[in-house]
């Protein structure tokens, strides 16, 4: 009997530490994988490449982080490793940082419902390759800590910047109204018409210039027809008549015979 028990006790030891073994091993390998794979990422990639990422900040998430940001990282990295060859390395170390967020994605609940939830606090930035690749080794340390995804999360009052942004725009575009439309801004609406009082001035200064040169030379035309009439007169009253002088012509002959 008491062999019996003892055979028990060491079987169950063997268990339990063949189990946390394989467990410990799994986490080990994990946690070797990602660092190996981020470390490589970083020297491969260069640092002044900026890569897309939608996320939510720390502050903003709270104990819901890992949940909101999984898809968006998921799918940030997905865009990234259809920019490397099939035979690419990096793109193999990127394929080992997906299969990460997809396990984690697994065991989480609701996940839809409360990315929808806090659809209005994401953001859309392009980060440099050392600032992205810290903020996966953060996200995977933080998911790896919080195995256990919240099954609600209470998000904040959205922000205002929105609603701003919004009603500026259409204060200075109205849409209604008696006021018309404004496609252009005003200081170039005033720059226009600025640049367009200079060529009707001078089509105007061109316009008055030919009616005046015009009335110039028909006073001209009139003046020198009205000359060319006196002279001609003159001309006639100064010529002796030719009735006078055959007359004249004639005496003389007959006083001389």
């Amino acid at each position: 009997m008491k062999k019996s028990k003892i055979w028990i006790r060491v079987c169950v030891h063997l268990l339990l530490c063949t189990t946390f073994g394989v467990h410990s091993s799994e986490f080990g390998d994990a946690v070797t994988d990602d660092i190996t794979s981020i470390s490589l990422l970083k020297q491969n990639i260069p640092k002044d490449y900026k890569i897309p990422v939608t996320f939510i900040p720390k502050e903003v998430g709270g104990m819901c982080w890992v949940t909101l940001n999984v898809f968006h990282l998921e799918l940030s990295l997905r865009g990234l490793a259809d920019k490397f060859g099939n035979i690419s390395s990096n793109k193999y170390n990127i394929s080992i940082l997906i299969e990460m967020l997809k396990e984690t994605r697994y065991h989480m609940t609701n996940l839809e419902v409360i990315t929808s939830d806090f659809e209005c606090h994401y953001r859309d930035e392009k980060w440099q390759t050392g600032h992205y690749f810290q903020f996966v080794e953060d996200f995977l340390k933080t998911a790896r800590s919080n195995r256990d995804s919240p099954e609600e999360c209470d998000p904040p009052p959205c922000p205002t910047t929105t609603k701003a942004s919004t009603t500026t725009i259409t204060t200075q575009y109205p849409t209604s109204g008696n006021e018309p439309l404004r496609f252009l801004p005003e200081v170039v609406e005033r720059s226009l018409l600025s640049l367009l009082v200079i060529p009707i001035a001078a089509i105007l200064f061109l316009f008055v210039w030919k009616v005046k040169s015009r009335s110039n030379q028909h006073q001209s035309d009139e003046l020198n027809s009205v000359e060319g009439g006196l002279f001609k007169g003159t001309e006639e009253s100064l010529a002796p008549p030719i009735d006078n002088i055959s007359e004249k012509n004639r005496l003389n002959i007959i006083e001389t015979v």
